[in-house]
């Protein structure tokens, strides 16, 4: 079957072709371009449970299959007095081995402006803008190739008017499509906006309250005042903190009363408190472990639609510098996903269990190559609807 993938030849030919570029002309390395191939294997493409026949499923006797993902991107990181400017973007093609009806081009991108007036006003504006294929996992019973298409712009802003008190607020917006038809009642569209109030000690602890408000919306008229409309307005108000308990480790926490109300129907109503708490530990200079408990409503980025998810888990992210070169990344995760009235299956829950690593060596600073993996297991109280996954990857990454 036909891929079209970067070859070694074709990478050579790009080193060659950049490699006359002098460090002045990619202004002092705040410039980079970019090309890199990574090679997936995925064990269960769709997400297909162990009780599934995939010949019935997808018309395939397996359920995995190899990926070959080529990128290209520039980034670039400009400052000018007191302002520094952002630009990432990277294009790529993905191109499946045995499911070729799931091969797409597509890119990441993102601009911003990190703007000050003063050391003690600050804040950024900015675009993103992402085209990637939508998750198997978040599409119940779909085996279509589903694009989805985010976009988002933001600002915020950050005022220390007196050294004690730190003042913020911030707004953005967030429009997400689905391509496959039989997903499009799933598109949102948000307005978020959020303003809060802190004091800081002279040992950088903080503590302080904030004020959200959101509004969603599907942008297809014929769905509004439905019971496929996914409107909603939603509001909290929480205590928020950051506590540094040593010099190795540190703490962030929030705690919010949070309501939400939809348009259609008044059964996805929710009323209650969410939270979320983060330690980090530095025990040397060369380990770094993240841990986190939280109990919060599941982010559009994750759910892919405006429907009310309820997720409670735990996760570990350890991370060590082996060497200067060598780093080595682990992350156990276990998670609960309590969907409220959804307007398919009504009231369900997944738990998710993952378990993966990264190895990253950099032979150069402009050389990266890459190993990972990972396991996802999820229980679900809907039949059919578990799965257990296994990905392996291997990366290779060369910048100019």
């Amino acid at each position: 079957m036909p891929r079209t993938t970067i070859r070694p030849a074709w990478l050579i030919a790009a080193v060659a072709a950049f490699a006359p570029l002098s460090a002045a002309a990619l202004y002092n390395d705040r410039v980079e371009v970019f090309a890199a191939e990574n090679v997936t294997y995925d064990s269960n493409v769709f997400r297909l449970s162990p009780d599934e026949d995939p010949r019935t499923t997808i018309g395939e006797d397996g359920r995995s299959d190899w990926l070959y993902s080529t990128q290209l991107g520039v980034s670039a990181d400009l400052p000018y007095s007191l302002q520094r400017f952002q630009l990432n973007y990277t294009w790529f093609a993905n191109r499946y081995r045995r499911f070729d009806e799931l091969n797409f081009n597509g890119h990441t991108a993102r601009a911003a402006w990190l703007w000050s007036v003063t050391p003690h006003l600050t804040g950024d504006i900015g675009y993103t803008d992402s085209q990637t294929l939508a998750n198997f996992a978040n599409q119940l019973f779909s085996r279509q190739r589903d694009i989805l298409r985010t976009k988002q712009g933001f600002a915020d802003a950050v005022w220390f008017p007196v050294a004690s008190w730190r003042l913020h607020a911030g707004a953005a917006s967030v429009d997400q499509r689905h391509d496959d038809p039989a997903q499009q009642f799933n598109d949102i569209q948000t307005a978020t906006g959020v303003a809060g109030v802190s004091y800081v000690t002279a040992a950088d602890d903080r503590l302080g309250i904030e004020g959200r408000f959101e509004r969603g919306h599907t942008p297809h008229g014929e769905l509004r005042d439905t019971p496929l409309d996914p409107g909603y307005d939603q509001d909290s108000v929480g205590v928020v903190g950051h506590w540094i308990l040593t010099g190795h480790s540190t703490i962030d926490g929030r705690i919010d009363y949070v309501r939400r109300d939809y348009d259609q129907p008044a059964a996805r109503d929710f009323t209650g408190p969410t939270a979320r708490a983060a330690y980090t530990w530095t025990p040397t200079g060369k380990l770094t472990v993240l841990a986190s408990i939280y109990r919060d409503i599941g982010p559009i980025a994750d759910v892919q639609s405006g429907a009310l998810v309820l997720i409670k888990g735990v996760a570990v992210k350890p991370s060590w510098a082996i060497t200067d070169k060598i780093t080595l990344a682990g992350d156990a995760e276990y998670n609960i996903w309590n969907y409220r009235n959804d307007v398919q299956f009504g009231d369900y829950t997944h738990r998710v269990r993952t378990f993966g690593a990264t190895l990253s060596y950099r032979p150069t600073r402009k050389i990266l190559l890459q190993g990972g993996y990972v396991h996802e297991m999820r229980t679900s109280t809907v039949p059919l609807a578990d799965y257990k996954d296994d990905v392996a990857n291997i990366l290779a990454r060369i910048s100019f």
